[in-house]
């Protein structure tokens, strides 16, 4: 069995320490303390932990858009139940995203560039994915560009801040969170299903 790197054990536990404690609270000392590394030796692969950020942050990119693509270059057709509850496990994963957002774009206009790329890559997938969910008959057509807009932000702005907004510090984030999150967003795409007669 192929030994992992330092780098990837750096970022799984960076990834962790940021989900459980927060990135203002988890500083690269104490990530190569938790590993039993030298702070050199984290250097070695990251300028900082803004580097650290952005290198999660591409990770959670590149995995929201394999369940797009699901490895393939054309995007493949999910039924949304499967879309959206296979979206909120990326979410999940790196949940402290989610939480601190606003004030990791705040510090970093680098993160802030890639975020809104990630934003119209995003929009542009979901309206393929809608239209894909038309021909099949599991959604109504839309009548013009700015519904499919809005509908496109409210599931973004609903999917993206569900955990952070049930999540506290007495409660922090459940796999559970996954399973509401999911039936959330499916009710607010309800309006738009088909009535079966």
């Amino acid at each position: 069995m192929k030994r992992e790197s330092n780098k990837e054990r750096i970022i799984a536990a960076s990834l962790d320490l940021f989900n459980q404690s927060g990135t203002v609270a988890v500083t690269t000392n104490h990530i190569a303390s938790h590993l039993l590394i030298s702070p050199g030796n984290l250097y070695f692969h990251f300028r900082d932990r803004q580097d650290i950020v952005r290198q999660l942050f591409d990770r959670m990119c590149a995995e929201v858009y394999d369940v797009w693509y699901g490895g393939g270059p054309e995007v493949i057709l999910r039924r949304p139940e499967e879309l959206v509850e296979l979206v909120f496990g990326v979410f999940y994963k790196y949940r402290f995203f989610h939480r601190e957002m606003y004030h990791l774009r705040r510090i970093d206009p680098h993160l802030t560039a890639l975020w809104k790329k990630h934003l119209k890559k995003t929009e542009r997938l979901f309206f393929a994915t809608y239209m894909q969910w038309v021909r099949e008959g599991w959604m109504k057509p839309l009548q013009n560009k700015s519904e499919l807009q809005f509908v496109s932000d409210t599931i973004l702005i609903t999917s993206s801040s569900f955990l952070n907004f049930y999540e506290s510090a007495a409660k922090p984030a459940r796999a559970k969170f996954i399973k509401d999150g999911a039936e959330y967003v499916l009710n607010l795409l309800q309006p738009y299903k088909p009535v079966v007669h």
